[in-house]
């Protein structure tokens, strides 16, 4: 299954108040209005107040459009569910019933609902951080705490719920070991473009699963330039 790269839309940064602060100076104010917010929220919470740097090397990278994020999402809810590796997705990811049924558990308790389920087993969500975040805006910040965060709508964070950096790198790293995708390619790289493009073909497994790696490659190491840098990631 053959699919073409385009109407890219979703850019995911690291260090953008630096960067604005160096080429935008207006954009700049705006960004660190909105980091005071988050800041005042995130101590609210009993977390530290967030300092972003002035000074920080720039990350910046394309994601697959607006739907990449779905991809990675719906082998993340199977993979968790259903302890198994579905097919690679396809422009329908974002409606997958198991996903959806990912989605469904955010009104239960996290581990400890449906307890009787499966033989009794609890059902333990492991990729929250990654699938229950806004898939167009907001952000992650450099602190390890275990559930995401849920601001009211009065704060106006962008996106409406708050990530991990921390809990993300461990999120995307247990999915590249699934995938057999080494997590020291480029992201840039030729040959993880060309597995996007070719998605369902490839002479190895993360090739085949060619979005979910180009999308999960990105999220990785923009989660660890975060937590290097003290910086957020921001969805733009």
């Amino acid at each position: 299954m053959s699919v073409q790269l385009g109407a890219m839309g979703l850019d995911i940064e690291v260090g953008t108040l630096a960067d604005r602060l160096l080429h935008d100076e207006e954009g700049a104010q705006w960004f660190r209005a909105e980091l005071v917010v988050l800041s005042s929220y995130l101590e609210s919470c009993g977390l530290a107040a967030h300092q972003e740097p002035d000074i920080c090397p720039l990350f910046s990278l394309e994601m697959f459009g607006y739907s990449g994020l779905h991809y990675l999402r719906r082998i993340a809810a199977h993979l968790n569910l259903r302890q198994r590796l579905p097919d690679p997705g396809d422009e329908n990811a974002s409606q997958d019933a198991v996903l959806q049924e990912y989605f469904s558990l955010l009104t239960k308790p996290r581990g400890s609902f449906l307890s009787r389920l499966f033989g009794g087993s609890k059902i333990v969500r492991h990729y929250d951080h990654l699938i229950l975040h806004s898939d167009a805006e907001g952000f992650y910040v450099p602190q390890d705490f275990e559930s995401v965060l849920f601001p009211t709508e009065h704060l106006k964070i962008p996106g409406g719920m708050v990530g991990s950096s921390q809990q993300l790198l461990t999120e995307t790293a247990r999915l590249a070991k699934v995938l057999e995708l080494p997590l020291d390619l480029e992201p840039e790289s030729e040959e993880v473009w060309e597995a996007a493009e070719s998605q369902g073909i490839g002479n190895t497994l993360w090739q085949r699963y060619g979005i979910e790696s180009y999308t999960c490659l990105r999220l990785y190491h923009a989660a660890k330039h975060s937590i290097a840098n003290s910086a957020v990631i921001v969805f733009t």
